[in-house]
């Protein structure tokens, strides 16, 4: 049976499985522990991960990432529109509401659904697992961002699904880092429980990209650095320096949104700052200097860099995913998810739950979580099920589920 944690990001995947001496990182092809989160059309055949990013400047506009922006997401969502500006790919919308994408592939037109794209990746992470493991693999556990909503979490089930694997679970990404932060602690008290809160010219743009992210990555170490793009425009190469401080001052209106969701956790859980005990860094974007310094002054203390910032949560799905197979016998530790957002639902005769907005799940309920429900109905059923608080979800239009019988 395979134990296995899939951690899809924006840029890249870390896959992770546990053995009987601990958790490794599998490598893909190149030997690498990330994978390009990148699928490319060719004129003969697809090109996955590292493959399609290596052919992304020869075809971009066959091109597919940022694919998690996208998946189970409105066509007609100005976030989403935003997004697809600066995406070198086609799309439109489908008769669902959903995005469509565009593309030449084998000499002809092909349109696919970004479920259809994730599944595609799926298939080529489940291929290097299965090299890596030699072995079957169809049991996992994914990480997905807690702000998902329902829509975009199945979307990520059938993604799955097309691909061969079966998810026992989809994890929050910070639940998992609160896994593999947790699991090896031995120093926590034991008095109740403990909360861990986490906070167009299209060859041009692709060179940009690129470009862009190496100077981020070389700014996080360096006072400055330099900017050399061969061919950008009309044949002419662009160089030059950046410093530091200037690149915090273009980001600094984002960099002054991470305190946002730190004080609104804050707020959620009751806690004072200061009775915080530590403060975890974890993704890519947490190594530029800048953030630290914000989140110091924040929460009035250093944050820790324990974890391996890009692993953590596919080591973490890893270890749930070992948690419930019967294969692995693992220490006793438990982290709970919880929903971030109030579910309600209606019935013919009107609300169901507490309040007049008809909550029955409210938000921080633990999932998964059951509750039964019994109707007396003689004629046509009707059952709608609808997150209850707007101001609670992010840029994405409210979503509805309703049954009829």
């Amino acid at each position: 049976m395979s134990v296995v944690g899939f951690d899809i990001g924006n840029e890249n995947c870390v896959i992770a499985a546990v053995k009987q001496r601990g958790i490794d990182v599998l490598l893909n092809d190149e030997s690498k522990r990330e994978t390009p989160s990148v699928v490319c059309f060719g004129e003969k055949q697809r090109f996955l991960g590292a493959a399609g990013a290596a052919s992304a400047m020869m075809n971009p506009k066959s091109t597919i990432y940022q694919l998690k922006r996208l998946i189970g997401r409105s066509f007609t969502d100005p976030d989403v529109q935003n997004e697809l500006k600066m995406l070198p790919f086609e799309t439109s919308g489908g008769h669902d509401g959903g995005i469509l994408i565009q593309l030449k592939y084998l000499g002809e037109t092909h349109t696919f659904t970004p479920v259809q794209i994730m599944a595609m990746l799926f298939s080529h992470l489940k291929e290097i697992t299965e090299k890596n493991l030699e072995m079957p693999v169809t049991d996992c556990v994914i990480g997905i961002p807690s702000y998902f909503t329902d829509l975009q979490r199945r979307a990520y089930l059938s993604a799955a699904e097309i691909a061969g694997l079966k998810s026992l679970r989809l994890m929050h990404d910070c639940t998992a880092t609160a896994l593999s932060y947790g699991i090896y602690k031995t120093d926590f008290p034991n008095a109740g429980p403990t909360y861990v809160a986490f906070v167009t010219l299209v060859t041009v743009i692709c060179k940009l990209r690129a470009a862009c992210e190496k100077l981020k990555k070389v700014l996080s170490a360096n006072a400055e650095a330099p900017l050399n793009i061969e061919c950008l425009m009309d044949e002419k190469d662009v160089k030059g320096f950046i410093k530091r401080e200037e690149f915090e001052r273009l980001a600094s209106g984002l960099l002054e949104r991470i305190s946002v969701p730190c004080k609104k956790a804050l707020a959620d859980a009751g806690i004072p700052v200061g009775k915080i005990h530590s403060i975890e860094l974890v993704g890519s974007g947490s190594r530029i200097p800048a953030s630290t310094k914000l989140l110091a002054s924040l929460f009035g203390r250093e944050p820790s860099r324990t974890l391996n910032a890009s692993e953590c949560v596919a080591r973490g799905c890893a270890l749930q995913c070992a948690m419930l197979s019967p294969v692995f016998r693992v220490r006793e530790y438990e982290v709970q998810d919880s929903l971030p957002f109030s579910i309600g639902f209606l019935s013919d005769k009107g609300p169901i739950g507490t309040g007049s907005n008809g909550i029955l799940f409210p938000k921080g309920q633990p999932i998964p979580s059951i509750k039964v429900l019994t109707f007396q109905r003689s004629n046509i059923f009707h059952l709608e099920a609808f997150y209850a608080n707007p101001n609670e979800l992010p840029l994405v239009p409210l979503q509805k589920l309703v049954l009829s019988q």
